[in-house]
């Protein structure tokens, strides 16, 4: 209990990786949802938008990424036992081989796993006839989709767009002003918000105008979306520790040596997090500001790790003392076979030892006959014997 970074709590295990969640997540998660709905422009969200996607939906899109990691450092020849989701996101603890392609494997699986569901998420709102924005600064509770097909741009409940019947031309601000104060005047009422939306709809449609609104489903993928491609892009800042900061160490590594990239990626996160923590400062953002202190730590323990490693002599001790001797990287480990591989080495090694099994029964039941043909003579075979001992020595001949 004295190290706050043991705070955690065992949630689930699955493909054989521990999943636990920092109670700071739930600290940080849950005031980022209270700030939120306490903003101006949120103030006609629902709350329980803002909490799916400020906390649910950031949680799977975490988890799912660091997933990725784990899979990754085993497709590499590596493995991974624990993930910790904690506040500034998620860490997938790994093993892999010290090689520059096993970490560029490792580390760019948690980025494709955000790619690859914008995908599904995009290509599912292009096969409905609509245009993702690849803005990340777009807010996602006021969706705005273009229309392939008629050109209108639909949106959430949370904002509005009219248009003039069976047209894509929307009316001028002269117009639905006129247009609005002559419905509030014929009813007696004042024009409704554009959350209340069967009233809004009614009124709307009153002054002869028709609403462009989205599905639910077409928002909640939007959101989805807008989420993971956010994380893919802030991910691949060349900053250690993030994910581009790490594969930025890969790729120096490959050129040159393991100490040039981590050199290379510390220095970058330095210079990050100098970046972060004047805008922590002058955006009054708390969330940066820890971000940059982190990022700080991480760079500095990494640099620290490597003296530690080389040694006071400047040489790598990491693989022991061969590496006095040269500078081949250690062999990497055995690549994990996957589910279809260990099914089917199961059932090769069922059969063989059936196979196995059944020879040694053959073998047993061949030495009584023969001693039963020593005994009485071949005569007192019947058929069903002569015919095993026939197969039996036609497969003792093959295998000679």
């Amino acid at each position: 209990m004295r190290d706050p970074m043991s705070w955690s709590i065992p949630v689930f295990r699955l493909f054989g990786i521990q999943v636990r969640v920092h109670i700071f997540f739930f600290v940080i998660t849950i005031g980022l949802f209270f700030r939120q709905i306490s903003l101006s422009q949120y103030q006609n969200v629902w709350w329980l938008d803002v909490f799916l996607l400020t906390v649910v939906v950031l949680f799977a899109s975490v988890l799912l990424h660091e997933f990725g990691h784990c899979f990754g450092a085993r497709y590499a020849g590596g493995d991974a036992r624990e993930i910790l989701i904690w506040p500034l996101g998620g860490l997938a603890f790994t093993e892999i081989p010290h090689r520059w392609k096993a970490l560029f494997i490792t580390v760019a699986a948690g980025p494709a796993v955000n790619v690859l569901i914008c995908l599904v998420c995009g290509g599912a709102m292009i096969a409905a006839g609509f245009a993702p924005s690849l803005n990340p600064t777009a807010d996602p509770h006021a969706t705005q989709m273009t229309s392939f097909r008629d050109g209108r741009t639909f949106t959430s409940v949370y904002s509005a767009k009219l248009y003039k019947p069976n047209s894509s031309e929307e009316p001028t601000f002269e117009e639905f002003q006129k247009k609005r104060g002559e419905y509030e005047k014929q009813t007696s009422t004042r024009f409704p918000k554009a959350t209340d939306t069967a009233e809004y709809d009614k009124a709307t449609a009153a002054m002869g105008y028709e609403r462009a609104v989205l599905p639910g489903w077409l928002v909640w993928a939007y959101r989805i979306f807008w989420l993971n491609w956010l994380l893919f892009l802030f991910n691949m800042l060349p900053a250690y520790p993030l994910d581009g900061g790490q594969l930025l160490q890969s790729l120096v590594w490959a050129r040159t040596d393991h100490r040039r990239g981590v050199v290379v990626a510390a220095y970058t996160g330095f210079a990050f997090a100098i970046v972060f923590l004047i805008l922590s400062i002058a955006a009054n953002e708390a969330l940066f500001m820890g971000l940059a202190l982190f990022m700080l730590y991480s760079a500095s323990m990494k640099l620290m790790q490597l003296e530690m490693e080389e040694g006071p002599f400047g040489y790598d001790f990491s693989a022991g003392y061969t590496s006095l001797e040269k500078d081949d990287e250690p062999a990497p480990r055995p690549k994990r076979p996957g589910a279809i591989t260990r099914w089917r080495e199961a059932r090769k090694a069922r059969k063989a030892a059936a196979e196995a099994e059944q020879k040694q029964q053959d073998d047993e039941r061949m030495d009584q006959l023969l001693e039963k043909i020593g005994r009485t003579g071949q005569a007192s075979l019947t058929d069903e014997e002569r015919q095993f001992l026939k197969r039996v020595s036609a497969r003792k001949r093959n295998t000679s």
